[in-house]
Parts: structure tokens; C-alpha cells; sequence
């Protein structure tokens, strides 16, 4: 017995009609799980003016603080400096040729 062989043509349509299906199907899904677009208030979108207030600067630069401070200003205490001693040690690993004894210069 022979097996008929489909046309080219109905095959040519099975896919065409498989693809259009999924088409529609990706554009619904895509319509619904988009993000709504955000909305930007107007406020927001007005440009902003160049001027300075040079009167502010000025308070910046002097350091005047208009608004009153409720926590007290700390104040930094001097630390004593730590001054070198008068002797040398006395231990040999501290002097320079008792941690390299290999590369002693003679002298």
C-alpha cells in the first residue's frame, strides 16, 4: 500500500496558521503583563530656575548656622604626642643588624 504524501501547500498552511496562533497569544500576554507608564507630577517637570541666592552663600562661607542646635557641639581634646626616648634598646633584635644578621656590613 502507497502512503499519500500531503501537498506542500496544506503543510505550508498548518504552520502559517500555528504561527499566526501564537502570535496572538504572545500579544495578549504581552498587553497584560506590560507596566502601566509611570506618571510624573508637574511639579517635577518644571525647570529649574539658575539663580543663586547669594545671601545664603555668604551665610555658608562665614559659617553661620540660622537653625538652633539642640545637641551641644563636642569639643576635641588634644591627645599627648608619644616623644621618642633618650636610650636605645637594649634587645639585639631591635637594632637593624639584629634582624638581617646575613646582610651585616662590615665595618
Amino acid at each position: 500500500m502507497r502512503k499519500l504524501k500531503t501537498p506542500n501547500l496544506v503543510t505550508l498552511a498548518i504552520l502559517t496558521t500555528i504561527t499566526i496562533i501564537f502570535w496572538v497569544f504572545f500579544s495578549v500576554y504581552r498587553i497584560f503583563a506590560a507596566k502601566p507608564p509611570t506618571t510624573v507630577p508637574s511639579e517635577i517637570l518644571e525647570p529649574l530656575t539658575p539663580t543663586l541666592d547669594s545671601g545664603t552663600i555668604d551665610k555658608i562661607q562665614q559659617g553661620i548656622v540660622t537653625a538652633p542646635s539642640s545637641s551641644p557641639t563636642p569639643t576635641i581634646t588634644p591627645t599627648p604626642a608619644a616623644s621618642p626616648s633618650a636610650s636605645p634598646s637594649a634587645s639585639p633584635s631591635a637594632s637593624p643588624q639584629g634582624l638581617l644578621p646575613a646582610l651585616r656590613l662590615k665595618t
